[in-house]
């Protein structure tokens, strides 16, 4: 027999629901463990795991409260939920006298992968943006962002030089790749001299997920 958290029911004799009885009390340890520490440990009892159920829509705030919820996120869409945190209002308050403000929109708090092992290394920040970061020595060819963004925001880059071997500085600056939204350029030419390749460039990229 299996677990059962249905019984025993009240209104049915202990003497008639002994076998079952007796094979939840041998199976207890092994089912609490599931999300909880495990008993005769230190801490035992407590909850190691919070089970969110995926919502369709997003909760409407009435009351000085946030709402913690789990829901697929538009860039995941059927993929794994993500969890949205919504809270009563923004600043600045969502007041008729403000036309800026930007009310409670859901934030979006998690994103399902993490790139630590390069070339390109890759998190997540509240409200449902990727943070990129790596380097290159090849800057003829184009920096692609994975997993792919929705639209790139930002990108900063740094020589490793901050001039030539002929003392000459860098003009560093980036242009995106019409009609990609994950990937983008970075130039320097050197005084006219062409496209740079034999320095090394650390660049960071902020985009939307």
């Amino acid at each position: 027999m299996t677990y059962d958290p249905t019984k025993p029911v009240g209104e049915i004799s202990p003497k008639d629901q002994v076998v079952q009885v007796e094979t939840n009390f041998e199976q207890f340890a092994t089912i609490f463990n599931v999300n909880h520490t495990a008993f005769n440990d230190p801490n035992q009892g407590d909850h190691e795991t919070i089970l969110f159920e995926i919502q369709t829509d997003d909760p409407v705030i009435t009351k000085k409260l946030d709402a913690l919820y789990a829901k697929n996120a538009t860039s995941k869409i059927d993929t794994q939920p993500q969890l949205f945190l919504r809270i009563p209002v923004f600043l600045p308050t969502n007041k008729p006298s403000n036309p800026d403000s930007p009310g409670n929109p859901p934030m979006q708090l998690t994103y399902n992968e993490v790139n630590t092992a390069g070339p390109i290394y890759q998190s997540f920040l509240p409200g449902g943006y990727l943070l990129y970061f790596g380097s290159t020595n090849n800057i003829a060819v184009p920096v692609i962002l994975s997993p792919a963004p929705t639209q790139i925001l930002a990108v900063i880059v740094n020589p490793n030089n901050l001039t030539t071997s002929d003392g000459i500085p860098f003009d560093v600056s980036t242009s995106p790749v019409p009609s990609f939204t994950d990937r983008f350029m970075i130039n320097s030419t050197l005084n006219g001299s062409g496209p740079v390749v034999s320095y090394t460039f650390n660049w960071m990229a902020i985009a939307i997920a």
